[in-house]
């Protein structure tokens, strides 16, 4: 399903599927890095958005050699998940190629799927070819434009979009174990590296992580929306622009990211006692020219400034709805699933939105307004429409959540639920990817 239906999700790898700890345990595990300390007016306690994310030594120290251990880590994930769904497959002696022609079609068709077509059309052919009318214009031009670009490397599209996806993924997984380590000596934990480290284990074994293998745009949006978070946590605002417009070309949800980013500026300027925005704060708008250009060109090609919204209309048929509706509508397409693996995939969905539904109240509590600004948003424009779908696969760009499990996780006492976290979630994401490779509905 495109972007626009949001990449809510609480991340039901460590969250819906895998954490079942609870909510109290949850806000004591987090408490200390929550609170920021006082302005030197005598202010109220700030959020870590509105803080700086490491001493000023730390953060002028190189760090980029380090990050040899999570590209590792995350790479060596990768080749192992696509190994044992190769190797699974042939075993099993999946049938031959059905969409992509070659010798190589059967390899990758394991891994290209679903809406990996969508993308892979527009990158060879453009929106709306002749006689194709609807709904690849759902799809934001990013993550086809990235496959183009890497496509004389790999001399065919299929490859080029495998390869985009793990080098975001890779980027991805750097960013996200430098903003926990950023974020724990900011707490004072004596250990940050760990603190990156459990991060990003999280991150390569997410139950749904096979998309971040995958012909899909989760990994590149993930790797912006990273980028622009870690630069406004630097305070590093035209940057955050350069970030967030890459996002919102890759997904509709950069809107959601947005918002969130603009409740951390405003926090940061009331912790610097300042009421007046600086130049800067134009950078938030780089989203909005984004959509706005993509939009004329639709608007180019069809005569309708409302060519998306059509096609999300024509193509998944959602409308919003108020809560109780959505989960109740939820409900009952889980009990009339036709399939054991839509079963499992409805199923799925309605558990992320609900625990997406407490995680936002966790991070409120917490007072992480950015955080529960951007999962709130995510979370919510599932939750209050008539189509929960793909819940889990949104949830993998939720970032917040796996910072705050891995919090969690760096308590003394709580030490131990890394470990058993990656055991528990890794056999769900071979099984997962596996189904996937086998052209069953995942999400």
């Amino acid at each position: 399903m495109p972007g626009a239906k949001s990449e809510i999700s609480v991340t039901a790898e460590t969250s819906g599927a895998c954490v079942r700890t609870s909510t109290e345990e949850v806000l004591v595990a987090a408490g200390d890095s929550a609170a920021a300390g006082d302005s030197a007016a005598g202010s109220s306690e700030q959020d870590p958005g509105t803080a700086p994310v490491a001493p000023a030594a730390d953060a002028r120290a190189p760090w980029w050699p380090g990050a040899l251990l999570p590209v590792g880590i995350w790479i060596g994930s990768r080749a192992a998940l696509i190994g044992m769904v190769l190797l699974v497959g042939y075993l099993l002696g999946t049938p031959p190629a059905a969409r992509i022609p070659g010798g190589d079609g059967w390899v990758l068709e394991r891994f290209v799927w679903w809406d990996s077509f969508h993308f892979l059309r527009i990158a060879d052919l453009g929106y709306l070819p002749p006689g194709l009318e609807c709904c690849d214009q759902a799809f934001f031009p990013g993550y086809p434009l990235g496959i183009r670009m890497f496509t004389p490397l790999t001399g065919r599209s299929e490859w080029a979009s495998l390869l985009v996806t793990l080098v975001f993924g890779t980027v991805a997984a750097v960013l996200l174990w430098r903003i926990a380590i950023d974020r724990a000596r900011a707490a004072g934990d004596p250990t940050p590296q760990r603190a990156g480290l459990v991060a990003v284990s999280f991150l390569a074994v997410a139950p749904y992580g096979i998309f971040l293998s995958a012909a899909y745009s989760e990994a590149m949006f993930l790797a912006f929306a990273l980028g622009a978070w870690r630069m406004g946590l630097q305070r590093r605002w035209w940057w955050v622009g350069v970030m967030l417009a890459g996002a919102t070309a890759v997904r509709i949800n950069g809107v959601f990211l947005t918002a969130a980013l603009a409740v951390m500026y405003l926090g940061q300027l009331r912790s610097e006692q300042r009421w007046r925005p600086r130049p800067d704060v134009l950078a938030l708008g780089a989203p909005a020219l984004v959509i706005g250009a993509y939009f004329s060109y639709l608007f180019h090609r069809t005569g309708s400034w409302t060519a998306w919204q059509d096609a999300e209309a024509m193509g998944w048929h959602r409308q919003n709805a108020w809560l109780w509706r959505g989960i109740a509508l939820s409900w009952d397409s889980l009990r009339t699933a036709p399939a054991p693996d839509v079963v499992v995939s409805r199923t799925a969905d309605l558990l992320t939105v609900l625990a997406g539904l407490v995680l936002v109240v966790v991070l409120l509590v917490l007072r992480r307004w950015p955080d529960a600004t951007y999962l709130g948003l995510n979370v919510g424009v599932v939750a209050f429409s008539t189509l929960y779908v793909s819940a889990p696969r949104y949830a993998l760009t939720c970032f917040p959540v796996y910072l705050l499990v891995t919090d969690l996780a760096q308590r003394p006492r709580w030490r131990w639920l890394a470990p058993v976290l990656i055991v528990a979630c890794l056999p769900l994401e071979v099984a997962l990817a596996l189904a996937f490779s086998a052209h069953l509905w995942v999400a």
